[in-house]
C-alpha cells in the first residue's frame, strides 16, 4: 500500500461519515404530516440485548465510526510525500532537498502513526465490543 493511500482512505472515511451525520438526520418525518405520535419510554436499564450472531456487524459498524476521532491528530497530519511536496513549492533556497527534510521530519519520520493509531484503536474497540455484546447477548 502507498505512504499516503491510508490516510487517504481514512479521510474519505472521516469525511463519508461526517456527511451521513449531517443528512440521515433531515430524512425525519415530513412537517406536513403534523406532529409524531408519542413514543412508549424505554425501561431503565441497560440497553435491550442484542442476538449473539448480530455482534460482529454490530462492533464492526461501532468501531468503524468511533475510530476515526481518536486518530485525527496522526491521521490528518500530512504525509510525507504531501509535505516534502508543499516544502519544495515554497522553497526560495539553494538547497530545497535539505530544507525539506528538515520542516517535514515529523511527518517523514513518524510515517506509519496513523496506521499504527487505527490498528491500536481499532483491536480495542473490538475487544471492548465484543467483550460487552458477549455479556449481554442473547
Amino acid at each position: 500500500m502507498a505512504p499516503g493511500s491510508a490516510t487517504l482512505v481514512l479521510k474519505a472515511a472521516a469525511v463519508a461519515s461526517i456527511l451521513a451525520m449531517m443528512v440521515l438526520p433531515s430524512l425525519g418525518r415530513c412537517p406536513s404530516l403534523g406532529p409524531e405520535p408519542p413514543v412508549a419510554a424505554p425501561a431503565p436499564g441497560p440497553g435491550p440485548a442484542m442476538r449473539c450472531d448480530d455482534c460482529g456487524p454490530h462492533c464492526i459498524s461501532t468501531c468503524r465510526v468511533s475510530v476515526p476521532p481518536k486518530c485525527s491528530k496522526p491521521c490528518g497530519a500530512p504525509s510525507c510525500d504531501e509535505c516534502r511536496s508543499a516544502a519544495f513549492e515554497k522553497c526560495s533556497r539553494a538547497d530545497c532537498d535539505g530544507e525539506a527534510t528538515r520542516s517535514c521530519y515529523d511527518s517523514c519520520s513518524n510515517s506509519s502513526a496513523c496506521a499504527d493509531c487505527t490498528r491500536a484503536a481499532s483491536k480495542q474497540c473490538s475487544a471492548d465490543c465484543n467483550s460487552h455484546c458477549a455479556a449481554t447477548c442473547f
